[in-house]
């Protein structure tokens, strides 16, 4: 009977074991999962305690992301950037919105939201000349000249030098960018030729003011040292680049990239540099 298989009224066992039985079981597994749950919780104690907080373990020359023959460099990023995995800004004069919209809460997020005098470390990044690009002008975008913000991607510890690579020279000087002994430079074209000639009139600006050929990034910025009291306060530099002529109606491919002495620019392992494709709708 299955009753009886469940209690055995003669032995006074339930399922196969009676009260004493029952009784040491229990205590064995409250002892082992006590046990069990202490190691546990004593392996994330001492864990916690050797990793850092604010930072990796591992970063500057230790850092995995620097191989032989690679070293440490940096990308750029670049906002407005609706979808991580789409590249394209699309301006249409009933559809600006959405640009000016990423564009405050990406500068909320990161430059206004938090009151930075509290953090010694901290200094606050401001273009004082923004010219057209403010929400006051919705970021250029309303008048057909958007304005796109180019970034420096954050790499704890690394020092950006200003300069150029020796194999980047010829590519420096045909920028058009001026030497600065105190910050480096940005300059964006179009991928092919034909690119190119869609974007000749561009306007960078920078907080050090606004230039044709090429956009400054102060070394005093860096280097980035990770969160401080576990916020990452630290106000990256960027710059405005601003397309003023675009070609109505056609994709243009545009690359941004960084020169400094110590930056390895490689288009093919996309390393010092971002890509974007932007069209102007009429």
């Amino acid at each position: 009977m299955i009753a009886d298989a469940v209690y055995d009224s003669k032995r006074k066992e339930f399922l196969g074991r009676d009260s004493t039985r029952w009784g040491k079981l229990a205590i064995f597994y409250f002892f082992f999962y006590f046990g069990l749950a202490g190691f546990f919780s004593t392996l994330v104690f001492v864990f916690m305690r050797l990793v850092p907080l604010d930072r990796p373990r591992y970063h500057g020359d230790a850092s995995c992301m620097q191989a032989r023959g690679k070293p440490l460099a940096p990308g750029l990023g670049f906002r407005p950037q609706i979808d991580a995995v789409d590249n394209t800004i699309s301006v249409e004069k009933n559809q600006i919105d959405r640009y000016v919209k990423s564009l405050h809460q990406y500068l909320l997020v990161y430059y206004w939201k938090y009151d930075i005098d509290r953090f010694n470390q901290t200094k606050k990044f401001t273009i004082s000349d923004p010219g057209d690009c403010t929400p006051q002008n919705q970021y250029g975008f309303a008048s057909g000249k958007p304005c796109i913000l180019v970034k420096i991607n954050k790499i704890i510890g690394f020092e950006p030098k200003p300069g150029y690579m020796p194999e980047d020279e010829e590519a420096y000087q045909n920028a058009g960018c001026r030497p600065n002994p105190n910050a480096i430079s940005i300059h964006c074209t179009g991928e092919s030729a034909a690119d190119t000639a869609n974007i000749q009139n561009i306007t960078y600006i920078s907080e050090n003011g606004h230039d044709k050929n090429c956009g400054s990034l102060d070394t005093k910025w860096f280097p980035y040292q990770g969160k401080i009291d576990r916020q990452d306060v630290y106000q990256a530099p960027y710059i405005w680049v601003q397309f003023n002529d675009v070609k109505p109606n056609v994709p243009i491919k545009v690359i941004c990239r960084i020169y400094a002495e110590n930056i390895n620019y490689n288009k093919l392992g996309y390393r010092a540099l971002t890509q974007f494709e932007l069209i102007i709708k009429n």
